[in-house]
């Protein structure tokens, strides 16, 4: 109530702060939720969250998908209390499936529902599961988790818990049983029950405050049935009257008694007594007479809701569409306001490209000139280009959102198209604030026309702002419509090819083919370009007729496109040279069009949301592999034994010792440290086990790290880590150590046999072939993976099961050969029997004299007894216990309990329970006494102390490790890096032969839209040199898009390869590049074979269609590798996306074709030589239209001038001549655009050196970013 009364005086949603107070979550409240790369909070509060963001809901029942896999026992155990709580004063149902309950979580429920390979082999009371599964000869264990019982008990596990006496029973058996139990049959009373009634369960001791009376019914079959209900209530004296969270809600008069029992007995069904007056005398001695706790089972007619509009449970939605598109316009807004970083770089996007585009363009004055008039046409080719692409760096983003979506909207949070509509609203404004920036730098930079009022500058300020709505919107479609990154850079390639095609820059509307002329039509890239052609050469800038300005030759005119255009103004004069629309009725049209698109994409993103939903589905059945385990089942055991004793490979024996530890961390807020580690010893010798446990936030894995020297700081490490007595050395130490983290990043298109073979290649290098496959052989049957080696990595997801990936970690650290091997939190995430089955796998490996450290969260007591010893830290970071475990714990019971005051441990409670709850200090386990002191007066600390000072006597337990290398050679490292990833590329088929479709259809695109084109006519040539320009920009923007979630993807496989010196930077580097040219090398023959034919470029011989092919190539490679680059440099995929459309933006402005050579600003002119698009236009150009003019038939080495401009003077000649001025189509483009064959080679030397420098970039990146670099 007082949070109510606050939030009431507060003005604030009382509903909310009581689910958010319920939930822990009031201290976070104004936090951003964060991601990945912002975050803002913890692991814990996300968990909460998710449970409160459903919990606001006015739902019924509520269901919960693995609930404890995810989050620490304490975390759960919090989170559950107050689920609890709201339960209960909810009055809701809450289903949730869990692995591995702790005990003071299993007791937060009321009922159980057993689960074996789907068949349902217990559902009913919490209580009363033990003893059912007593009565069929199961007994639990002391110190065994009633989670972990009832979770092994009906699997083959369940074995060691049979008693004597007993048959061992099968699921099936398990099923009968239960099916023929009183317990089942209450539960078909209910669901078969033609009355709606509601089931309770209370709980209290006598006195109860109830009183009961007799009352006689009708069963369902007829038959006449006595029974008891609550006749009164006390409202004073009674433990059911009382407000307790035993209760699933309150005692009424009324209420029926359907079963009733003790705390420490089942449930006693009232059907099952066939003598009222035995029914009587039971009930009445429990409940009167009894001192125990009575459990009681209710049931209660349920009572139609009042006060309730009977159709607020039918509609679909709670709000309206108006609320509902506020609501998520403010949350839309909100989202993009606070990512501050996803801000900052549209901020800097529009900012870079439109002072380029500005500076590059300053203060072009309207002249009458053709070449001044061709730049602003430039400027708004470019203007538009860009603001189409500007969104393309939001698709990680959006993909990464989709899952919020798809579980909001199944939960019916809001309307799909409610959610379009506050995408689209939330981000108008960004994109307004975008269009004004870029329109304000824009137009007054390059000094556009401002006649006529002003009036231009709005025209093409709405032409801009709708240009980038239209982009977002396409984004947004594709971001929903597109399974994943490979594919959208497919279609954004295929989309962004139509669109600059038949911009009406490259290819005039005259000169577009007739099967392609309703795409012209229907291009809105095309009608945002003539909408900014007509608004400013329409205008009284170039308002001046054409026989004012007009002077033909001699010298040559200015304005060629005033010939035979006297009485037109110049502006309207260029723009129907240009083939565009004149009249300015077509600006209207023009807008509409845009508008009109951007209507049709929103349509298609509203299709994508409610038809399209990209979900990977995980099988829950059998794997393919299945059957082959169980059939292997009996022979596993023994081979894995025979695995043990036989490792060809047998580990340098180290004895591993850690003196006195401190680690501390800089707090950056408050800039002060804190104390992680303190003062922590203890050691691990070959065969040993040993487990670090503790709380969260204890330091364990801080302490696995230092031991290891992975993620951390040295400098910060206090204290002394021995080897045999010798202070460790890193460089030699982790060449001797295996490290399993708890990120597995494998490359998932190799196999699990080639994934540890090639580890072992790598990491045995001085072991024959041979050896190595044999060794790879024996650790596969050790961890179990035999049967699954041909599998690839990839399917681990969606066809093994979770513990195989597990399994597959550890094989690729053990394959090392190491005398230690480190993991962290192995089990995390699996179910009990997987868990036992990883550890066992451990076991195994320790026992083959090696030493095993891991950190472990709760385990269980048979995971407890398979470890030699355990350290236990407390929530300060110092050590609470370190010592033996002893035979099912003992030695740790022994010790806690011996310490004066320590509470007992439990029956019901797991060891390590115990005793990591009991050290912790948290919430619900309250430790008053200092565990950290008891241990270090202890007997058992002296022990240590003892034995750790012999373990600093160097060479005690072995000799000195001086290891500098894995002993592989470079050129084995190299070789086997070259095939590893020639495989994954192989096997990529999204990637590898989805470039070549994406080139397979450009190229037919770009061939029917050029086929046969006049080169001849002025037109025709811009158009056909235009052709080979937006192949080299689109085809080489498509492949340096889909090249950066490829290294993004496998930037996180090298970076746990390099973290164990696996592998080379420069190996890796290379191993890519050769990976890359042969598909890139097809992919470009394909795009060439069908482009050129098509369009007659190249095809006078075979040297010039190799020389096309080879530029092209070797253009398409550079552009491929600087994505490979960016991939890297940046520290998310959003970056690197962002990044590529600015720098193609350059390219593309400064390549000699947009803005001749001649015509770019000596300011800009480095960005001209340092392009390699221009390089490669110039290569390009030059073969496909190059023509020997000084061969006798023509020129004649120059003694034949006649023929340069005469026809007749050369008949013979078969170099192509413009037609009307009869020059050679070859000087005509080459003295445009500057061009000479013979410095082709110049040309390929430059792509080449452009290749390898973006090699070696990405080489440098790998080693010194800062976001790369790990310990």
């Amino acid at each position: 109530m007082e949070i109510l009364g606050d939030a009431l005086r507060r003005g604030q949603d009382p509903k909310l702060e009581i689910n958010m107070s319920m939930m822990g979550l009031k201290h976070v409240a104004n936090r951003i939720v964060g991601n990945a790369m912002i975050p803002s909070i913890t692991e814990d509060e996300r968990y909460r969250l998710t449970a409160a963001e459903m919990f606001s809901g006015a739902h019924a029942v509520y269901f919960f998908d693995q609930l404890h896999t995810v989050a620490e026992d304490s975390i759960t155990f919090d989170l559950l209390t107050a689920i609890r709580i709201y339960t209960r004063v909810r009055q809701i149902t809450f289903l949730a499936s869990l692995m591995q309950p702790s005990s003071e979580v299993f007791d937060l429920f009321d009922r159980v529902i057993i689960l074996n390979d789907g068949n349902l082999v217990y559902q009913g009371p919490r209580q009363d599961a033990i003893p059912y599964f007593e009565k069929l000869g199961y007994r639990k264990p002391k110190h065994l988790s009633t989670g972990e019982f009832l979770q092994e008990v009906t699997t083959p596990d369940g074995a060691a818990y049979l008693q004597p006496g007993f048959s061992r029973l099968s699921v099936e058996e398990f099923v009968i049983k239960y099916k023929s139990s009183d317990t089942y049959k209450d539960v078909l009373r209910v669901v078969n029950s033609s009355e709606l009634v509601q089931q309770l369960w209370v709980q209290g001791a006598p006195p109860l405050g109830v009183e009961f009376d007799e009352y006689r019914y009708h069963k369902d079959d007829g038959r006449e049935a006595v029974s008891f209900r609550v006749s009164g209530v006390r409202e004073v004296d009674g433990s059911l009257v009382d407000v307790s969270m035993d209760h699933t809600t309150g005692v009424e008069r009324g209420d029926k008694v359907v079963a009733f029992g003790s705390s420490m007995g089942p449930l006693q069904y009232v059907d099952t007594f066939s003598s009222p007056r035995r029914l009587l005398d039971e009930l009445s001695s429990l409940t009167t007479k009894g001192t125990e706790p009575v459990r009681l089972q209710l049931e209660r007619r349920f009572r139609e809701a009042t006060g309730v509009p009977r159709n607020q449970f039918s509609k679909g939605y709670v709000l309206g569409l108006k609320e509902e598109v506020s609501l998520l316009t403010k949350r839309e807004f909100n989202s993009i306001w606070r990512n501050k970083f996803g801000l900052q770089l549209r901020v800097m996007q529009v900012l870079t490209m439109s002072f380029f585009v500005g500076f590059f363009l300053f203060r072009v004055h309207p002249a009458p000139d053709q070449r001044i008039m061709n730049l602003f046409r430039t400027g708004f080719f470019v203007s538009v280009i860009n603001l189409t692409m500007f969104n393309v760096g939001q698709l990680p983003a959006l993909m990464s959102e989709r899952n919020i979506f798809y579980k909001q909207k199944a939960a019916h949070f809001y309307r799909p198209v409610s959610y379009l509509l506050a995408k689209f609203f939330g981000n108008f404004p960004f994109s307004l604030c975008e269009a004004i920036v870029w329109s304000i730098i824009v137009y007054f930079l390059t000094g556009m026309s401002v006649a006529d009022g002003g009036w231009h500058f709005f025209v093409y300020f709405a032409v801009v702002l709708l240009t980038a709505l239209n982009g977002s919107a396409m984004v947004r479609f594709l971001g929903f419509a597109v399974p994943n990154m490979d594919k959208a850079g497919l279609i954004i390639g295929v989309f962004v090819t139509l669109f600059i095609l038949f911009a009406g820059f490259l290819m005039p509307r005259l000169q577009v083919p007739k099967y392609w002329v309703w795409f012209y039509y229907i291009n809105p890239l095309q009608w945002a370009i003539t909408a900014l052609m007509i608004s400013e050469y329409g205008s009284g800038t170039y308002s001046k007729l054409c026989s004012e300005v007009y002077k033909p030759p001699p010298p040559a005119p200015l304005l060629p496109q005033c010939a035979e255009r006297d009485n037109e103004t110049y502006g309207r004069a260029f723009l129907e040279a240009g083939e565009f629309f004149v009249s300015e009725g077509w600006i209207a049209v023009a807008l509409f069009m845009l508008f009109a698109w951007l209507v049709v994409w929103n349509c298609l993103t509203y299709y994508a949301l409610t038809r399209i939903q990209h979900k990977k589905i995980l099988r829950t059945g059998k794997s393919i592999n299945e059957e082959k385990k169980e059939n292997a089942l009996a022979k596993k055991i023994d081979d894995v034994e025979l695995a043990v004793n036989k490792l060809s490979h047998t580990a340098v024996p180290v004895t591993l010792s850690w003196h006195e530890l401190c680690y501390e961390v800089m707090i950056p807020v408050i800039n002060r440290p804190r104390t992680i580690l303190k003062v922590v010893s203890g050691w691990g010798e070959p065969s040993d086990m040993v487990a670090i446990l503790g709380s969260d936030a204890s330091g364990k894995t801080t302490l696995l790290n230092s031991l290891a020297g992975r993620k951390i700081v040295t400098e910060r490490l206090e204290g002394q880590i021995l080897v045999n007595g010798y202070p460790k050395d890193q460089k030699s130490f982790r060449h001797i150590m295996g490290y399993v983290d708890r990120i597995d990043a494998y490359t998932p298109y190799l196999t699990v046999r080639e994934t540890i073979a090639y580890s072992a290649a790598l990491r045995l290098g001085s072991s024959s072939k041979q050896k190595q496959a044999y060794f790879v052989d024996e650790v596969l049957e050790l961890t179990e993976l035999t049967y699954v080696q041909n599998a690839l990595v990839s399917s681990l997801v969606n066809d093994i099961t979770f513990d195989r990936e597990k399994r597959l970690a550890i094989a690729t650290e053990l394959v090392s050969n190491p005398s230690v091997l480190f993991l962290e939190n192995p089990t995390k995430g699996l179910d009990s029997s997987s868990a036992n089955d990883i550890v066992k796998c451990l076991q195994h490996i320790s026992k083959t004299g090696r030493l095993v450290i891991m950190t472990l969260n709760y385990p269980s007591q048979r995971i407890l007894s398979m470890l030699t010893k355990v350290q236990i830290l407390k929530g300060s970071g110092e050590t609470a216990y370190f010592g033996p475990v002893g035979t099912n714990g003992e030695s740790i019971i022994t010790y806690f309990q011996s310490i004066p005051g320590a509470p007992l441990c439990p029956p019901n409670k797991s060891v390590s329970a115990y005793a990591v709850d009991l050290v912790a200090g948290m919430p619900f386990r309250k430790s008053e006494k200092d565990y950290a002191f008891e241990y270090s007066v202890s007997e058992l600390a002296l022990k240590n102390h003892v034995q750790l000072q012999q373990l600093r006597r160097p060479g005690r337990n072995g000799e000195k490790i001086q290891i500098r290398s894995y002993g592989a050679s470079y050129y084995t490292v190299l070789m086997e890096t070259i095939m590893s990833v020639q495989r994954q590329y192989w096997r990529n088929v999204n990637y590898s032969w989805g470039r070549m479709l994406a080139f397979l259809i450009m190229s037919v695109i770009l061939g029917s839209v050029f086929y046969k084109l006049d080169r001849t006519s002025t037109l025709g040539l811009n158009s056909m040199a235009g052709s080979i320009f937006i192949s080299c920009v689109l085809v080489g923007m498509t492949n340096a898009q889909n090249a950066i979630p490829q290294t993004m993807q496998m930037r996180a496989v090298h970076l746990r390869e390099r973290a164990v010196h696996q592998t080379s930077i420069l190996a890796y580097n290379i191993a890519y590049t050769l990976a890359e040219i042969p598909y890139l090398m097809v992919a470009n023959l394909i795009f060439c074979s069908i482009f050129l034919p098509m369009t007659k470029i190249a095809t006078y011989s075979a040297s010039a269609f190799f020389k096309f092919w080879f530029i092209s190539l070797e253009f398409y490679a550079a552009v491929t590798f600087f994505g490979a680059f960016l991939a890297v440099v940046s520290p998310t995929p959003v970056i690197a996306s962002v990044l590529v459309p600015i720098v193609v933006g350059i390219w593309i402005s400064t390549a000699g074709l947009v803005v001749p050579r001649s015509m770019i600003l000596n300011t800009f002119i480095w960005v001209f030589w340092t392009n390699p698009l221009q390089w490669a236009l110039d290569g390009l150009t030059s073969v496909a239209f190059y023509c020997v003019l000084d061969k006798p038939s023509c020129l004649n080495s120059n003694l034949n001038p006649e023929c340069e401009t005469d026809i007749k003077a050369c008949p013979q000649c078969d170099c192509p001549r413009m037609s009307g001025t009869n020059v050679f189509v070859w000087r005509q483009i080459s003295n445009i655009r500057s061009l000479d064959y013979g410095r082709i080679p110049y040309d390929m030397i430059a792509l080449l050196l452009f290749a390898i420098l973006f090699r070696v970039l990405t080489v440098l990146a790998f080693k010194y970013t800062r976001h790369y670099r790990r310990t």
